[in-house]
């Protein structure tokens, strides 16, 4: 096993969030994001919705789905888990994610069978950054 290329480098914000539960498993929330940036150095805006889960132990779990268009209007849809310590006050939370894109356009075609790892950081503003490489 080992990483390849970095494939997909994205900055963004929250758009939304909203509280889903609040009982002894922990805090869910449901999250809206937007990320601009690029995949294998093509322009694209992708859109998450995901729900997060900060457990009673500090750690968190989420997952979700989006939806990437590119700049030359191929769309990939993509699902996606991760997790991460529960950030204190004034910290970011630093997920540690893996990615699983499916579409049909050629050019991206290949990463139907392949998981992007990656790092999805979320700071205290609601800006976020999101990085993923191949997993050979």
């Amino acid at each position: 096993m080992a990483l390849g290329d970095l494939i997909l480098n994205e900055t963004g914000s929250v758009d939304e969030v909203r509280e889903l539960s609040n009982d002894a498993s922990g805090i869910k929330n449901e999250i809206k994001l937007t990320l601009k940036g690029t995949i294998r150095g093509v322009e694209e805006t992708t859109k998450w919705t995901y729900a997060a889960l900060v457990r009673p132990d500090g750690s968190v779990y989420g997952e979700g789905t989006a939806v990437m268009t590119t700049v030359d209007g191929d769309i990939l849809n993509l699902t996606g888990a991760g997790a991460a310590k529960a950030a204190g006050p004034g910290e970011s939370t630093n997920f540690r994610t893996m990615l699983y894109a499916h579409t049909t356009a050629a050019k991206f075609a290949d990463l139907n069978h392949v998981g992007l790892v990656g790092e999805y950081d979320v700071a205290p503003d609601g800006t976020a950054t999101n990085k993923n490489w191949e997993w050979k």
